[in-house]
């Protein structure tokens, strides 16, 4: 590479997919110059600046900037040596106008009294508004403005910028244009600059047209327009492009007319135009092979005054973003609420028919609760008007009674939706029943007909029908301890012949409390996972993360600065979760709090790193809120809360415990229930599945990015 020269690019071919973007494209930028890269939209001139800042890799070809490649170690390319303004803006929504300045140029390891001078200078210069003005405030022209202060604040050896004039008045553009001059004459400062004011590149040392992937020509405007006979560079390049499109058919002619203006003979159009030599280029002596050419990856340097500007910049993005703080904050609690109240309880007022053939009388205004169970001196036990007394054990707030007077009055009602179940006492109850419980096994089938309450459920819905039968069942089986009691009988003659015992739980405990580790756990993943993917991606969309890459931060300070905040927040969001736990809890957590608090933020940290992974190919906030719903819809529903694992085909079974939530929640499931501690194996297991999986989330991250490039 020439001494002369500060950007040279040699051959260089950039494809995506089968789509060619770069096409055996070379320049040559000498330094001290500005150099005017035109063409039109969709040409490659953006992809062309980000391969030379090393923010994209090539197929083929070589760049040299600065004397060294983008990338290698001490070409400070990626780095404080260039200014770069991006096509997009590039800037934090939540900063001022005076916080966007000052977090570059600490990037750039500027000192605090040096920014403050040049962020007066170029608010002058440039005419940015108030510093104390949001961005989000600013409109799009002035945003633009304050993006090419945030390039030019550290004054560097070489300004890259793409379409800088854009939104800027015909007055200011011209004031950005005398400043360039003179920083290219006074400090020696190399600009490339690409335009949609075709004509405004007059004021460039060098113009280089292109399109297609292609360097057309490049040479100073008065020499182009000298070529071309033209009077503006528009012209010259409507002439180029129309020889290009005949080069590509394969026609011999080469010349034509520019819209019958002024015409340009074979003769004046030198054949090599766009070639190494026309562009003053010559063969880099010093080959690599492909393996060891680098590019730029970020490196893993951690600089102290890095860190400090990036994590201010996210916590100032944080805490400025009032709807997204509070989203974070309340989300869990209010879940946990919903979860808490919807989840587990009993329904209410269910409608039940009752159609009572034993006593016409339904509503029992005359009933007596101890003329029910009358015992003789003979101490034989006799049984009247058991409806009534039944009856009042369905005053139950899951139960509406709705009085019918026949089975089929009843049974319309329930195919009507009216009730969801309805009661048959057949007549004389109360004397079968009693006759019943005296004759046993010798019962006549009559006597058992008659001697029981026949039920019919709707079991349309299943939750509904099945919840109202076991209470029934549990409703009787009191009524019958307490009239066993009344006749001095023992109770258990009317209980099933099992001696039910529990080891851990009991038969009261509430389905909530089985469910509670699982919705815990898959909250937190899900809020860890959503929460990392939306502020990457919109970090990348908005450009924040290229241009500082291009500044000098690593990738991995970039993304050690968002870790390390979203571990604080996701801290907060996990104590949320296990304080309203502790608050709705009937069945307090029996093992360590410690251990617990652990498991549920050992997930929290696995949905961070599942989000980052989102991240890293997704290019919409949109793709990465499908992706992070895509992955936690399942998760729901093979994790075994809605239903047992056990019942899952073989496959399905294999799969759900290697997935991130299943053996976690069994884990926490345990300590809370079992007390177990850290070194049960199955608390060790659900530990074990969240490191591996945020292992493999990191591994495939990275291996994504590199790919990508």
């Amino acid at each position: 590479m020439a001494a002369s020269s500060a950007i040279l690019v040699e051959n260089v071919v950039k494809t995506y997919g089968s789509k060619v973007i770069l096409d055996e494209l070379s320049i040559n930028v000498e330094r001290g110059t500005i150099y005017g890269l035109l063409g039109a939209s969709g040409c490659g001139k953006t992809t062309l600046l980000s391969c030379i800042v090393g923010r994209k890799s090539t197929n083929s070809g070589e760049i040299w900037v600065l004397g060294g490649r983008p990338g290698e170690k001490g070409s400070g390319v990626p780095g404080p040596k260039i200014g770069y303004m991006p096509q997009e803006l590039a800037l934090v929504e939540e900063f001022t106008v005076k916080d966007a300045i000052y977090y570059f140029g600490t990037i750039y390891k500027m000192e605090a009294k040096d920014i403050k001078e040049r962020f007066e200078y170029l608010s002058k210069l440039l005419e940015l508004p108030d510093g104390s003005k949001f961005l989000k405030h600013c409109s799009g022209g002035q945003k633009r403005r304050v993006s090419f202060a945030a390039a030019l604040v550290h004054s560097p050896e070489l300004l890259i910028l793409d379409e800088p004039t854009v939104g800027v008045d015909p007055i200011l553009r011209e004031k950005i244009w005398d400043h360039l001059k003179d920083t290219v004459n006074t400090k020696r400062t190399t600009v490339i600059i690409t335009t949609h004011y075709i004509e405004e590149a007059k004021e460039a040392n060098t113009v280089g047209f292109m399109r297609k992937g292609k360097i057309m020509i490049q040479e100073t405007p008065n020499k182009l327009l000298a070529t071309f006979q033209t009077n503006t560079l528009e012209e010259a390049f409507f002439i180029l492009s129309q020889k290009q499109n005949d080069q590509l058919n394969n026609t011999k002619a080469i010349g034509g007319t520019d819209q019958g203006s002024t015409s340009t003979s074979v003769e004046s159009f030198p054949a090599n135009y766009g070639s190494k030599d026309a562009l003053g280029i010559s063969s880099a002596k010093e080959r690599r092979s492909k393996k060891e050419q680098s590019v730029y990856m970020s490196g893993t340097e951690i600089d102290p005054k890095r860190m400090k500007a990036l994590l201010s910049k996210n916590w100032t993005q944080f805490y400025r973003n009032i709807g997204g703080v509070l989203f974070l904050l309340t989300f869990p609690l209010l879940q946990m609420w919903f979860f808490a109240n919807s989840v587990g309880t009993d329904p209410k007022h269910l409608k039940l028919g009752i159609v009572n053939n034993e006593s016409m009388t339904t509503l029992c205004a005359d009933f007596d609760w101890n003329s029910t169970a009358i015992q003789t001196e003979d101490y034989e036990c006799h049984f009247r008007n058991l409806t009534c007394r039944f009856l009042t054990y369905l005053e139950h707030p899951m139960i509406s009674k709705v009085l019918y007077k026949s089975y089929p009055e009843a049974v319309e009602g329930i195919k009507h939706g009216q009730i969801v179940g309805f009661l048959y006492i057949p007549t004389n109850f109360s004397q079968s029943f009693e006759e019943r419980t005296r004759l046993g096994l010798n019962s006549p089938e009559w006597i058992v007909h008659y001697g029981e309450i026949r039920g019919y459920m709707d079991m349309s819905n299943r939750f509904t029908g099945a919840a109202l039968a076991i209470k029934l069942y549990r409703l009787f089986i009191e009524f019958q301890d307490k009239l066993l009691s009344d006749c001095k009988l023992p109770q258990k003659f009317a209980h099933i012949p099992i001696d039910e015992n529990f080891f851990f739980g009991n038969d009261h405990t509430p389905y909530t409390t089985f469910v509670t580790p699982g919705i815990a756990l898959l909250l937190v993943f899900l809020l860890g996972s959503t929460m990392t993917s939306q502020i990457i991606v919109k970090e990348k969309i908005d450009g924040v993360w290229d241009r500082s890459i291009v500044a000098g931060v690593s990738s991995l300070e970039i993304t050690l600065s968002h870790l390390s905040l979203q571990f604080i927040i996701m801290l907060v969001e996990c104590a949320e979760v296990l304080l309203m736990i502790w608050l709705m809890s009937t069945y307090p957590i029996q093992g360590s709090w410690i251990l617990f608090f652990f498991i549920l933020y050992l997930e929290g940290v696995c949905g961070m790193t599942y989000g980052f992974f989102v991240s890293t190919f997704c290019q919409k906030l949109g793709e990465a809120n499908i992706f992070c719903t895509g992955g936690y819809l399942p998760l729901t529903i093979i994790c075994g809360i809605i239903w047992p694992i056990e019942a899952m085909p073989t496959i399905l079974r294999w799969l759900s415990l290697a997935s991130p939530c299943t053996m976690p929640i069994l884990s926490l499931r345990n300590v809370m229930m079992k007390g177990w501690n850290l070194w049960n194996i199955q608390v060790i297991n659900g530990i074990g599945v969240l490191l591996a999986w945020i292992v493999l989330f990191g591994i495939a991250s990275v291996w994504c990015i590199k790919i990508r490039r």
